[in-house]
């Protein structure tokens, strides 16, 4: 599994119930239809930032979805939610889970 873990800021303006009903129809219309996507968490921050966990099959799933972005439906929306300079990036591999 691969996860890309994002962090940012709202932009000015913009409510928490916008960002989801963005990401919703981003899900719906784009992201679902993804080879190798699993899933897309957004977590709120105790500082009042987002963290997104979108989860994958493999990393290679993951950047031919990153290269695809350019053909996201009113994809100006999506970055509109996001404050200018904010954004932030990790990409994990897993190599162990304990339960």
């Amino acid at each position: 599994m691969y996860k890309d873990i994002i962090t940012y800021k709202l932009a000015e303006g913009i409510a928490e119930e916008h960002l989801l009903a963005i990401a919703q129809r981003i899900i719906e219309e784009w992201m679902s239809k993804q080879p190798g996507f699993q899933k897309w968490e957004i977590h709120k921050n105790s500082d009042g930032t987002y963290t997104d966990i979108v989860h994958w099959n493999s990393e290679e799933s993951a950047k031919k979805a990153e290269a695809e972005m350019v053909n996201i439906p009113n994809a100006a929306d999506w970055y509109a939610c996001y404050a200018e300079g904010t954004i932030s990036s990790k990409k994990l591999h897993k190599v162990a889970e304990y339960k």
